[in-house]
């Protein structure tokens, strides 16, 4: 790729990248590279993956799940659990629906002590069903499954409104999207350990056949850097 980048070359680990993608004979300082180098190169490659991973989340995911919590705020009425029921200000049954994904859909009834059916769900197409006693929710076609509500401390209740749903986004994006992106750079890096591992164990099964230079350790910093 012609000349080195000056500024790239006093990163080690982009002049890692830029020699593993364009420089052949870069592979030969890659067999002698020491185990902390190629650990970084891994956790520097899992950034980059989790960085674009986190452009792509902020792009498609995020829209979504703003959109859900608004639509909880402003389209869901309170439900106060109190002693085992559910209360609501809804006097008739009332069908909620996410603005975007159509399957999804709940009936609040909390005037309703009667057992709900798998055919009434069905019918009104809802996944759950709350009433005042109880919620229903369809886990396979035809089949439900019934909850009681449980019964809360004496004196005490507990509501889900505005400022609840409120809360439950905050903490929602406090905790999913580091974890998810926890996630994404752990099982990244593991996947590029496990290929170099598995590049190394038929190397070592080959060299039983015919004798290869370099250690099980060497054959692994290679694949590692193959993968780029």
């Amino acid at each position: 790729y012609g000349n080195r980048l000056d500024w790239a070359a006093k990163i080690p680990m982009i002049e890692d990248l830029l020699d593993s993608i364009a420089r052949p004979t870069a592979y030969r300082r890659f067999f002698d590279e020491n185990t902390a180098r190629t650990t970084a190169y891994v956790a520097f490659l899992s950034l980059i993956f989790v960085a674009a991973t986190a452009v792509s989340i902020k792009l498609r995911l995020a829209p979504l799940f703003n959109e859900t919590f608004e639509w909880l705020q402003t389209q869901v009425p309170p439900i106060e659990f109190k002693d085992a029921i559910a209360i609501s200000p809804s006097t008739v049954p009332l069908r909620l629906q996410h603005p975007r994904i159509k399957d999804i859909a709940f009936m609040i009834d909390t005037h309703r002590r009667d057992v709900v059916t798998s055919t009434e769900m069905a019918q009104a197409q809802v996944i759950a069903y709350l009433t005042e006693d109880s919620l229903y929710l369809q886990r396979l076609p035809g089949q439900i499954e019934k909850m009681n509500i449980p019964k809360s401390e004496p004196g005490k209740s507990y509501r889900l409104d505005q400022v609840a749903y409120k809360n439950l986004e905050r903490a929602f994006n406090w905790i999913f999207y580091p974890s998810l992106l926890l996630f994404i750079f752990v099982a990244f890096a593991s996947s590029m350990a496990v290929a170099g591992l598995a590049y190394a164990v038929a190397l070592t099964a080959i060299g039983t056949l015919w004798p290869l230079r370099g250690t099980f350790g060497q054959q692994i910093s290679l694949a590692i850097h193959a993968q780029s």
